[in-house]
C-alpha cells in the first residue's frame, strides 16, 4: 500500500484548522476560569453571612468593620463579654484567609489574593454587607452603583455586594 504526503497546501490548511480550534478553545478556557473564581467569591461571601449571623446571635451585634474593610471580630483565646451586655471586649481585626471565626478554621480570601484582591466588610454593628470585585463585567450581579462607591477590595474596585 502506498500512502502519499500531504500537499503543502493541506499541511498549511490542517495547521491553520489546529490554531483556531485552540485559540477557541484557549478564549473558552479563560472564560470558564474566571466564571469560577467568581462563584468561589459568591460562595465565600454566602459562608460568611451564616457565620455572621451565628456572631450575631451569640452577641447580639455583628463585628464591626476596619477603614480597609477588614472583620474586627477574631479572639485569641476565650472570649472576654461585657458583664452587663454580654458584648465581646477582646475582639481583633481578622485576617483574611488566615484567622478562626466562629466556626471557621479560617477565613476565605479572594481567589486571586497573590494578585493583591480581597474582600472588603463594612459594619456598623447593627448590619454588614460584604463587597467583592467580580472579574466579569458581563456578569449578572456585576454592579455600577457598588463601583461608583469607589471601595477597594485589594487592589481592584469592588463590583458587588452583599448584606442584611
Amino acid at each position: 500500500m502506498n500512502m502519499n504526503k500531504f500537499t503543502q497546501k493541506e499541511t498549511k490548511l490542517i495547521i491553520i484548522i489546529i490554531v483556531i480550534l485552540f485559540g477557541v478553545v484557549s478564549f473558552n478556557m479563560s472564560i470558564s476560569l474566571r466564571r469560577g473564581r467568581d462563584s468561589v467569591r459568591k460562595n465565600d461571601i454566602s459562608a460568611m453571612e451564616k457565620l455572621l449571623d451565628t456572631y450575631y446571635q451569640k452577641y447580639r451585634e455583628y463585628p464591626l468593620s476596619t477603614e480597609d474593610g477588614k472583620i474586627v471580630g477574631c479572639f485569641d483565646g476565650d472570649v472576654v463579654r461585657d458583664k452587663v451586655n454580654g458584648k465581646p471586649l477582646n475582639t481583633k481585626e481578622c485576617v483574611w484567609g488566615e484567622s478562626r471565626f466562629e466556626s471557621a478554621n479560617f477565613m476565605p480570601r479572594d481567589p486571586n489574593y497573590k494578585k493583591g484582591a480581597t474582600y472588603y466588610y463594612k459594619s456598623d454593628g447593627k448590619k454588614f454587607v460584604f463587597y467583592i470585585s467580580l472579574e466579569g463585567k458581563d456578569e449578572a450581579e456585576y454592579t455600577t452603583s457598588i463601583v461608583s462607591k469607589n471601595l477597594h477590595c485589594g487592589n481592584r474596585i469592588c463590583n458587588y455586594g452583599r448584606g442584611n
